[in-house]
């Protein structure tokens, strides 16, 4: 039988004492450990494949080390799945566990509440579903109780509550200011025609752009049935599948412009498919015109994985009593059209 991997085994990996183990995976206070030496430690904890014993952990403490994740949608959603593995990155090495919930009443409370409130779980990590705040009824009850509590997407006005954040703003801003650089003069913005405070966000963004050039030409597309929410990873999870009832107009508008536009899109999702399309259209017409046509459309992500591992630090940090409350926001990764991959 295999030997259970320990601490022992981690220190030697990491050319570290075990009590310098017991202090990076404990995140205990007082303790000063550089970077570096965190790395190895945790690099060790990783290739080792090393479980912490939390039964034990449980019996010197009167904690659950287990965390309640609220994720009312689900992990089939590219952006949900890499925050969710972010999470995991940060508690497991600390011996900590998961709770999945979701909104189910509980009594006169939610069941991610009730399960703090039982002692099941330690603390709270709320993900946000379509950048909304988390109801008046649950925020009263988690501040009642004074429970542990750390969000992704919302709360960034509340300066009582832990929140990582996404700068929708600057997602359109900075592709927008990206093809104004490269020279064009003609652009399309196309958004969801629903709105709230992430599609305020990213319009007011590309807007900001245009201000003060009176050389500039552009249009705002609102069309139903395009929703970022919906996506799901494709089989070969290379490129998302979009469940949008419309999307064929997408793809007419692409045809109906000249070929001097360029298309700034609110989801990634959706900017894909004008990309696909631009390509096609190359493929078509093989005009000098078109034989640049990566460079009219320019995509985005944001680093979710980041935003689930920063939410639990900052969970554990209030767990732990060692800091007071962390707002982080999250800029964007600009990506520009990689023609190699079509």
């Amino acid at each position: 039988m295999k030997n259970k991997i320990t601490s022992k085994d981690i220190a030697q990996r990491a050319n570290v004492s075990q009590a310098t183990v017991s202090y990076v995976l404990n995140d205990t206070p007082g303790k000063s450990i550089s970077e570096s030496t965190r790395k190895r430690v945790l690099d060790a904890v990783a290739e080792l494949n090393y479980i912490p014993n939390s039964a034990a952990k449980r019996l010197k403490s009167s904690r659950s080390y287990c965390i309640a994740v609220r994720l009312a949608t689900t992990l089939n959603t590219p952006r949900y799945y890499n925050a969710m593995q972010g999470i995991r990155s940060y508690l497991e090495p600390k011996g900590y566990s998961i709770l999945l919930c979701n909104d189910q009443r509980c009594g006169n409370t939610f069941n991610y509440i009730d399960a703090c409130m039982n002692t099941l779980t330690d603390g709270i990590i709320y993900v946000s579903s379509n950048h909304s705040d988390v109801s008046p009824e649950a925020l009263e009850q988690i501040k009642a109780y004074n429970i542990p509590f750390s969000t992704i997407d919302c709360m960034a006005e509340d300066s009582a509550i832990n929140s990582i954040t996404y700068d929708y703003f600057a997602s359109s801003y900075l592709r927008a200011d990206h093809l104004l650089n490269k020279g064009f003069k003609k652009f399309i913005y196309i958004r969801p025609n629903y709105t709230n405070a992430k599609e305020t966000a990213r319009e007011r963004g590309f807007r900001a752009v245009m201000v003060g050039h009176d050389d500039l030409q552009f249009e705002i597309f609102p069309i139903e049935g395009i929703d970022a929410n919906s996506s799901t990873f494709s089989q070969d999870n290379k490129f998302f599948e979009v469940e949008r009832a419309n999307i064929q107009v997408v793809k007419n508008l692409v045809n109906s412009v000249s070929l001097d536009t360029c298309f700034i899109c609110s989801s990634r999702e959706v900017q894909q498919t004008v990309s696909q399309k631009l390509h096609d259209q190359h493929l078509l017409l093989q005009s000098e015109e078109t034989a640049h046509w990566y460079e009219r459309s320019v995509s985005y992500h944001f680093p979710h994985y980041d935003a689930g591992f920063e939410s639990a630090r900052s969970l554990l940090n209030i767990i732990d009593s060692k800091n007071g409350v962390r707002k982080l926001t999250l800029q964007p990764v600009i990506e520009p059209t990689d023609p190699a991959v079509f």
